[in-house]
């Protein structure tokens, strides 16, 4: 085998590592939530009503891994 093979075989094989490497990350990034939902809430907050809005800041806190209390000691009883 001439050099000019062994040179596109190793370039070869690296770019496969590479690329190997870049997919493993890109899968372990969606799978532990990933930012595609913080950034799609975002850019549509502004449009939605008030209810709309406490739900989405629910589930932003949820995938950010913030804990919800049920009974919240921040907001006001009713008498």
């Amino acid at each position: 085998m001439g050099s000019d093979t062994i040179d596109l075989l190793v370039l070869v094989i690296v770019l496969i590592i590479i690329i190997t490497v870049f997919i493993r990350i890109a899968i372990k990034i969606r799978k532990y939530g990933g930012s595609m939902t913080t950034t799609m809430f975002a850019a549509t907050f502004e449009f939605l009503n008030k209810d709309k809005r406490n739900a989405v800041k629910e589930i932003v806190e949820l995938k950010a891994g913030k804990k919800m209390w049920e009974g919240s000691l921040d907001k006001p009883k009713d008498k």
